[in-house]
């Protein structure tokens, strides 16, 4: 019994844990996505290759645009900071403009307009992706949700031609 307390307290060492860092300012925010909307830049961080050649682009890329960020003194920032603050924005981003569309869907369609979505650093951050497939969709591609009235509208044309070519039948 004496043997499994003493284990207990051997396998449970002390965590220390990695201090939180602050708030990402609007600041940085803003100079974070003046630097990703370069275009060299951009297309560097957006290429969907993963080969080892140009993961390290993008790391090195990381790498300088956490530098600049942290030039501006507010904060020291990671690479890993940087990219994942990116993400985040995206993500949110992406997540206003699909809550547009889906508005959009209750009211009877229309174009999408960027300014609907809930503040400018989004509609930046969409016009930025704006031919991108995880924003928009694919190009001639159909919505599930579209492709099933589709097909519930054939079969009930179908259904109502099957009909009108009984009573035919049956007049004659």
């Amino acid at each position: 019994m004496a043997s499994q307390a003493d284990a207990s307290s051997v396998t449970s060492p002390e965590i220390k844990r990695k201090k939180r860092s602050i708030n990402f300012s609007n600041t940085e925010i803003l100079k974070l996505e003046e630097l990703v909307k370069d275009e060299k830049t951009f297309s560097i961080l957006t290429n969907k290759f993963s080969n080892t050649v140009n993961n390290k682009m993008k790391k090195d890329m990381w790498t300088k645009i956490a530098e600049v960020i942290s030039a501006q003194g507010i904060a020291v920032r990671t690479a890993d900071e940087c990219s994942n603050k990116w993400q985040n924005l995206k993500r949110e981003s992406k997540a206003a403009v699909t809550s547009e569309k889906l508005e959009r869907r209750k009211t009877g369609g229309g174009t999408l307009t960027l300014t609907a979505v809930a503040d400018e650093q989004k509609v930046r951050i969409a016009e930025m992706y704006k031919d991108s497939a995880s924003f928009n969709g694919i190009i001639g591609g159909l919505d599930s949700d579209e492709a099933g009235l589709f097909l519930q509208s054939f079969f009930l044309n179908i259904s109502f031609k099957n009909y009108q070519l009984k009573q035919l039948i049956k007049s004659k």
